[in-house]
This record gives C-alpha cells, structure tokens and sequence, in this order.
C-alpha cells in the first residue's frame, strides 16, 4: 500500500510529476495517495522525493 507521511511532505510535487495517476497535492499543498494502483513510476516517485516521505 502506497502511503505519504504528511509530517515529513514538503509538497515539492515531484511524485505528481512522475506518477500523477497515483499522487495529487491536497489543499493543504501536500502530497497524497489517489489511488492504491501500483504503476511502475510509484517507485520513481519514491526514489525522487527529497525528504522520504513516500513509502510502499
């Protein structure tokens, strides 16, 4: 299960550059979880994102 720790996301929005079928800045501007698809860029989206904050 994909999942965005909200107190570590900065909301640089790289994950919803990679993957946006999955990711989407919320109104607060963090990232979150869409969707639980799994495409291969949710992996990208882990590797990319500054602080960690992206895990499966």
């Amino acid at each position: 299960m994909v999942s965005v720790d909200q107190e570590a996301c900065i909301g640089c929005g790289s994950c919803v550059a990679i993957c946006p079928d999955v990711f989407e800045l919320g109104d607060d501007g963090k990232a979150r979880v869409k969707s639980q698809d799994e495409p291969e860029c949710v992996d990208e989206a882990i590797e990319a994102c500054p602080v960690s904050a992206i895990s499966k």
